[in-house]
């Protein structure tokens, strides 16, 4: 986890921009305790931007003050299988609102993107990139930027149990077939099958995450 100064005039919003970055892709892991001196040191700005920055972060959830410390928020068992449950929800309307606009461009977009997913030796950083841009190319044929800041708010806070994921599978070969099976099933415009093949990859995904927490 590398830092640079902050040189930008927004400074609050560029604090808070690359604190949400670190805490959704895990390099603050749930449970890590924060000190809001170290990353004004780290990021070369006073402590006033920081503080602000973590109360915005309270806020959405991300983490929590306590008397002495700032924490990265720990979800429990039941809070992670009620987001993937949310996600699920949000995730299969707009497989209902995409599914309808896909075109071929979409289609070889969505292959480009499994292909590279499925190159020997890709880290799981690079896999887990690759795995939010394939959903995310799809639900972008939603046309419904409401809808996918609603999903990539829930992203955000799931994310760092994905770091769990990946880090527990002995491989993504599961998870590329999965893949596989809702794009062809994207591409016969075979909406209730697509649904039901994203209940089941959901599913598989939070079940392996609970049983590692």
């Amino acid at each position: 986890m590398e830092a640079e100064a902050i040189k930008v005039s927004t400074v609050h919003h560029e604090v808070y921009d690359r604190l949400r970055r670190w805490i959704s892709s895990g390099s603050l892991p749930p449970g890590t305790k924060v000190s809001i001196r170290s990353i004004a040191d780290s990021f070369g700005v006073s402590t006033m931007p920081v503080r602000e920055a973590l109360r915005r972060l309270q806020a959405e959830g991300f983490v929590l003050f306590e008397r002495r410390s700032v924490t990265v928020t720990d979800l429990s068992k039941d809070q992670v299988t009620q987001l993937f449950k949310i996600r699920l929800r949000l995730e299969q309307l707009a497989s209902e609102w995409a599914i309808g606009q896909v075109n071929d461009d979409d289609i070889a977009d969505l292959e480009r993107i499994l292909q590279r997913m499925n190159q020997d030796g890709i880290g799981v950083e690079e896999w887990r990139g690759l795995n939010q841009d394939f959903h995310r190319r799809f639900y972008d044929c939603a046309r419904s930027p409401h809808l996918l800041d609603l999903i990539k708010n829930v992203w955000d806070k799931i994310e760092p149990y994905m770091a769990v994921y990946a880090s527990t599978v002995e491989d993504f070969h599961e998870a590329h077939k999965q893949h596989t099976e809702i794009l062809e099933l994207i591409r016969s415009g075979d909406l209730p099958r697509l649904l039901t093949a994203t209940e089941r990859h959901l599913e598989d995904t939070a079940a392996i995450v609970l049983q590692a927490l």
